[in-house]
């Protein structure tokens, strides 16, 4: 088995691993000793490690929610085959926090007062800001605890409600697909292919601690980037490495890349 879970390591880079062995574990307690895995809240490239990892194990269920379809962040639910899927068992709240002036809620402003309380990353969903304020997807257990601590967001003092799931303000965010080439599956190459600009200037953005791969600062420029991986870039957006084809007849590669707009 040792050996096996060693070549299986292979498969993912050396700081995935820790998640890696974590979803080994939660496999073999559902698997068993038939418990059920509620994890806390992932990002996208999170949750298709721990898909990767759980599905080696036969019969086993794994749905993930975070409050919306297209939710970013989301909690992941492994259960024995004989459980059925049922939303209560995500462990989700939902709050509208609005500012008494009614303006809209910045998500760094959001995000800093949630951190300021202590509270880990992992604990909530997506921040969705809109015209008056923002929603936020929490761990149930933490919305008490938000609600009477956290009064000002940024310079604006604040309001937080319980709303239902189904009242959640969802962001209109468009998504475009690009077909494109690029000389190598280093990062600098892909970014400025993706964005349209030069790969110097990625390269300078990229050290100076403006880059991020899955959620991770990244700041070196030749940081190989793989299929499944979320790319952004501060002051340009963000890429989805959609998928990686093969090569053209000059030895470039093919990528189909997600804009979001």
């Amino acid at each position: 088995m040792k050996q096996d879970n060693e070549a299986l390591f292979m498969h993912f880079r050396p700081e995935e691993r820790f998640l890696v062995e974590r979803a080994l574990d939660w496999a073999w307690k559902v698997a068993h000793k038939h418990q059920t895995v509620l994890t806390n809240f992932l990002d996208p490239r999170e949750r298709e490690i721990v898909k990767m990892v759980v599905r080696r194990e036969p019969d086993l269920n794994l749905w993930s929610d975070g409050g919306y379809e297209e939710a970013e962040r989301q909690r992941v639910l492994i259960a024995p085959d004989y459980v059925a899927e049922d939303l209560t068992l995500f462990g989700l709240g939902y709050l509208r926090i609005e500012a008494n002036s009614g303006k809209k809620l910045e998500h760094p402003d959001v995000l800093g007062a949630l951190l300021g309380l202590g509270i880990k990353r992992e604990k909530f969903g997506d921040i969705l800001p809109h015209d008056a304020g923002c929603d936020l997807v929490v761990a149930s257990e933490l919305g008490e605890l938000i609600s009477m601590q956290v009064g000002q967001i940024g310079r604006e003092h604040v309001n937080i409600r319980t709303i239902t799931r189904d009242e959640l303000a969802l962001p209109t965010q468009k998504k475009r697909v690009h077909t494109v080439t690029v000389a190598s599956l280093r990062i600098d190459a892909v970014l400025a292919e993706g964005f349209r600009i030069s790969r110097a200037k990625v390269a300078q953005l990229i050290k100076s601690g403006k880059c991020k791969a899955n959620f991770k600062m990244v700041d070196q420029p030749d940081f190989a980037v793989a299929e499944g991986d979320l790319l952004s870039l501060r002051g340009f957006g963000r890429l989805f490495v959609e998928s990686i084809g093969g090569n053209t007849k000059k030895g470039r590669i093919w990528m189909n890349l997600v804009k979001f707009e």
